[in-house]
């Protein structure tokens, strides 16, 4: 893969570097992070499974595996 450089308006490069550094990383790795979500099909604001507190379910599953009573 090739580095092509961007143009960003400052305003939103500053954004972009205050997310970043947020999440502790440099704006380059956080726009390609941002990328392949999005090639992938990612939603970002969804919260990855492995990261919820145990017992607390993502929404994705249905709740009919063996084991999971669905109480209706």
């Amino acid at each position: 893969m090739n580095d092509v450089p961007v143009s960003i308006p400052a305003e939103q490069y500053e954004r972009l570097e205050a997310l970043a550094a947020a999440r502790g990383l440099s704006p380059d790795v956080l726009v390609a992070r941002l990328i392949e979500d999005v090639y992938q099909g990612h939603d970002p604001d969804a919260p990855d499974s492995i990261d919820l507190p145990l017992g607390v379910c993502d929404g994705e599953e249905s709740g009919d595996e063996v084991g999971n009573d669905v109480v209706e």
